[in-house]
C-alpha cells in the first residue's frame, strides 16, 4: 500500500502540472474546449495527490505485518 500511496503523489503531482500548464496555455490560444478539458484534471491531480498522502501516512513501510 505504500507504493500505491508513492505513486498516487506522483501522478497527482503530475495531473496537476499537465492540467494548469497546458490548460492556460489553451485559454490564451483561445481553445476554449481543450482549456476545460485540460483545467478539469487540476482538481483529480489533487484528489490523487490527497490520496496518496493520506495511503503513505497510513501505511508506512514499518507497519507491515
Amino acid at each position: 500500500m505504500h507504493r500505491f500511496g508513492q505513486l498516487a503523489v506522483y501522478l497527482g503531482i503530475l495531473l496537476v502540472a499537465v492540467g494548469l500548464i497546458g490548460g492556460f496555455a489553451a485559454m490564451f490560444r483561445d481553445a476554449d474546449d481543450l482549456a476545460v478539458n485540460l483545467l478539469v484534471l487540476v482538481p483529480l491531480g489533487f484528489l490523487a495527490l490527497l490520496t496518496g498522502v493520506v495511503v503513505t501516512q497510513l501505511h508506512r513501510p514499518g507497519n507491515q505485518r
